[in-house]
């Protein structure tokens, strides 16, 4: 995964719950959650994240707001968020995959499309709207306006100072080397199991996905056909299995199709959907190794 930089937030419905509080005499009013403040105020500067914002709106209220929060990447009545986007990250000589997003809703989708295409992490609060959900990295179980980037902010300290990518290469060197025949540990944050079970058709297996967890799967005996699908035009079953870190989809453009045979490992990733478990030719046994790394342990 590569290091977050900066954390671009649209306002309303991700600062603010989304609604628009107006006085008789057409003044506004905006409700910050005072937990995401002091995210951004006093973590986001301990792992060298600079907090941007840019929004459609203009107000006096988030101007201010920002100064308490010593936010200077203020960007208000943007039209083009994209080339807003654009013009930050290449002042400061980065790129889009340095960048966590949070958004909520249409307009954020040309800068999410952008940062998920890079790399980067696209986060959003639970409230979020579907299409979001499904380029999410990280969907917070907090509400737009009710800490939800204060909790974002909590995954990316996490994220940031993680080293997935030393412990997916720790966990297939334990797999070559047959750690699970010989007692030998994983790395923390890992876990393993051995499933048996036999194949079946593609159309009676079912494309899931997992928010918090990697899956390195290794074929110990017989053969499989791995499906890989792309984010765009899948939809959600709607239910969210927080204790397995399953969600199950319909739909969806194929990526890749895979054959894994003995002794052949994938390595799939927090969100990506896959379909697995399917014949290839016939029904056979599968015995499949499968571990877990936990995006943040």
């Amino acid at each position: 995964m590569n290091k977050i930089k900066f954390l671009v937030m649209d306002v309303d419905g991700t600062l603010t719950d989304g609604k628009i509080y107006m006085g008789q005499n057409g003044e506004e009013f905006k409700a910050f959650d005072i937990k995401d403040g002091a995210g951004i105020l006093l973590i986001l500067p301990k792992i060298n994240v600079i907090p941007v914002i840019i929004t459609a709106r203009e107000s006096k209220i988030l101007a201010n707001r920002c100064k308490e929060l010593n936010i200077f990447e203020l960007h208000q009545g943007v039209k083009d968020k994209f080339a807003t986007l654009n013009s930050i990250i290449t002042k400061y000589n980065s790129d889009f995959s340095s960048v966590a997003y949070a958004g909520d809703d249409l307009p954020d989708i040309p800068c999410m499309e952008a940062v998920y295409n890079s790399g980067g992490a696209v986060v959003c609060p639970s409230d979020a709207i579907p299409e979001i959900k499904k380029l999410a990295e990280y969907i917070s179980g907090n509400k737009a306006g009710e800490g939800a980037v204060r909790d974002i902010i909590n995954y990316l300290v996490q994220r940031n100072t993680n080293n997935v990518e030393g412990r997916i290469a720790q966990v297939v060197d334990w797999i070559q080397k047959e750690g699970y025949n010989h007692n030998v540990d994983l790395p923390e944050g890992c876990t393993y199991t051995i499933q048996e079970y036999i194949t079946k058709p593609e159309d009676e297996c079912v494309i899931e996905t997992h928010r918090h967890h990697i899956d390195i799967q290794y074929i110990i005996e017989g053969c499989e056909e791995l499906i890989t699908y792309t984010n765009s035009n899948i939809t959600s079953n709607g239910v969210y299995n927080s204790e397995k870190d399953v969600e199950y989809w319909q739909g969806g453009i194929i990526s890749s199709k895979n054959l894994l045979i003995p002794k052949s490992t994938i390595i799939i990733y927090n969100n990506q959907p896959h379909k697995g478990a399917i014949n290839h030719r016939e029904s056979t046994r599968v015995k499949k190794l499968v571990c877990k790394i936990s995006v943040f342990p």
